[in-house]
């Protein structure tokens, strides 16, 4: 059971996966920010990108679309 997804650069954590107001995860394809695809928790995020590696996950702050840097319970994707 995944716990956290984080992008992290140089050891320090700089955005967290969380979800929308509604309880969803959003993930995006390669290319697209305007449609996500909506997971209902990490694990189905984290099996999301792994299968999808040029893929991203929108994260806090910001709610930015990350694709790089993002490690699952502290490991690299």
């Amino acid at each position: 059971m995944v716990a956290k997804i984080e992008r992290i650069i140089g050891g320090i954590v700089q955005n967290r996966v969380e979800p929308d107001e509604h309880g969803y995860f959003h993930c995006l394809p390669q290319g697209s920010n305007m449609h996500p695809i909506l997971k209902a928790n990490l694990d189905e995020v984290s099996d999301w990108l792994r299968a999808n590696p040029k893929g991203g996950v929108r994260m806090n702050p910001t709610w930015t679309k990350i694709s790089r840097n993002i490690f699952i319970d502290g490991l690299p994707r």
